[in-house]
């Protein structure tokens, strides 16, 4: 008896049926959408869920890569590499949601975050709120200076403010860490080079210089070794010879978490 293969296709594509039976008549495939995956990242694990169903449980997976897409299946294509899954090439592309299932993949610390490519949250809400609570943060997943961030306390507020955003860019939800700083460390070559402190002003979540937070630089030499660490592992995680690590540390409970990775880092004048 022929051994069938669970055959995801995502996404779908018009005749897909004549195409997959003219490879084998042993496929049970699903018709896709990115749309339907779900991108969980909790207690630092990852799980890439469509329509409920863990990605790891097909036995392969045939991606496209379209270009308002493409960071998307790319993300697919490093969980299902991590796990050893049959999939289909997918070009590179980048964005916090690629570089969220690296740093969990390597074992580096990240907020709780959920992300679903749908302006729909409704049917998520309730997900949306186990996995992140409040408060949260949401962010555009190919945004930079905390622009189409905003800051949630509670539900009405999540369902108000991103019916706000622009429609035709994609968010995130993050778990808020409740912070005083966030560290911003500059690693060259596998070296730290620089470092700062960034202080949010009064009545403001973000810690971006462009948004008001106070520089305060550090030398290399103090960075608390944790975060020291968290930055030179991330830059390699992404393979960067120049970037800039954004880490942020719990008041509450001192642990560093991972917000992101600057590629191309803004430098000041006092950066040293």
């Amino acid at each position: 008896m022929a051994v069938r293969t669970n055959l995801l296709i995502l996404p779908s594509v018009e005749n897909i049926e004549e195409m997959v039976k003219g490879i084998s008549n042993s496929i049970d495939f699903t018709e896709g959408k990115f749309s339907r995956v779900e991108f969980i990242f909790k207690d630092n694990e990852v799980q890439l869920l469509y329509e409920g169903v863990d990605l790891r449980k097909f036995s392969s997976v045939w991606l496209s890569s379209f270009w308002g897409s493409r960071d998307l299946a790319y993300a697919v294509k490093l969980y299902l590499d991590h796990f050893e899954i049959q999939h289909t090439y997918v070009e590179k592309s980048v964005s916090k949601i690629t570089d969220q299932v690296e740093f969990v993949l390597n074992n580096i610390v990240v907020p709780d975050t959920f992300f679903v490519d749908t302006r729909n949250i409704t049917d998520y809400i309730e997900k949306i709120e186990k996995i992140c609570s409040y408060p949260l943060v949401i962010k555009d997943i190919k945004g930079a200076r905390g622009k189409y961030s905003a800051y949630i306390k509670n539900r009405n507020e999540l369902l108000a403010k991103f019916s706000e955003l622009p429609k035709h860019r994609k968010y995130l939800f993050q778990n808020f860490i409740p912070n005083e700083y966030d560290w911003g460390v500059l690693v060259v070559d596998g070296e730290i080079v620089s470092a700062e402190k960034s202080y949010p002003k009064s009545g403001e979540f973000r810690n971006n210089a462009c948004n008001g937070a106070k520089e305060v630089f550090v030398e290399t030499k103090d960075i608390p070794k944790p975060v020291q660490e968290m930055a030179s592992e991330a830059s390699k995680s992404l393979g960067l010879s120049w970037s800039r690590s954004d880490i942020i540390v719990d008041k509450n409970t001192n642990i560093p978490y991972l917000l992101e990775v600057n590629r191309c880092p803004g430098i000041t004048s006092g950066t040293r």
